[in-house]
């Protein structure tokens, strides 16, 4: 399923507005007006692990605004076929590893997005949150966090703690 754009945020974010392009059926040029007939569009997503997808039901929105469900056309003129979306805070709620949204319109192609749902704050630009996290609470959150991570890193990991740990210790002893 080729997806429209991918967003990674930490699972449980609240009001989190979501960058969509719609474009024409016909062509690839950017789709203008869909905000103005809010009735004949949909909107479903489902989570990783869930049973069935859930309806989401789009409203009027007003760009930079958040509200559930609420569709913004961003610029028409400037930014031809952008749009705001608000994504329900159930969708990115805690719990998944994984969603998926879609928003359909009649004649218009808008790609789904894919949301990755993570234990850690991206945004976070000095520690990726886990700052505050020492030694083996550290190691727990990054098997969770970052599953790519292998049993020989975090093995290393720990080695160099324990001989850090042991460095200190001689050196306020002396």
């Amino acid at each position: 399923m080729p997806v429209q754009h991918t967003y990674t945020m930490k699972a449980g974010t609240k009001s989190k507005l979501l960058l969509v392009y719609a474009t024409s059926a016909e062509s690839a040029s950017g789709k203008t007006g869909l905000a103005k007939n809010l009735s004949a569009a949909s909107a479903a997503y489902i989570r990783e692990g869930d049973s069935a997808a859930r309806r989401v039901p789009i409203g009027q929105g007003r760009v930079g605004e958040w509200g559930s469900g609420a569709l913004a056309e961003v610029d028409p003129e400037l930014l031809p076929g952008l749009y705001q979306f608000g994504a329900p805070d159930e969708m990115v709620a805690e719990g998944s590893a994984r969603a998926v949204l879609l928003i359909r319109f009649p004649e218009t192609v808008i790609k789904p997005v894919e949301i990755n749902l993570v234990a850690y704050d991206p945004q976070d630009s000095e520690r990726i949150g886990v700052w505050s996290l020492a030694g083996h609470k550290r190691h727990e959150f990054l098997r969770q966090a970052l599953p790519r991570f292998t049993e020989m890193e975090l093995a290393l990991g720990e080695q160099a703690e324990k001989e850090l740990a042991a460095r200190m210790k001689v050196k306020k002893e002396s």
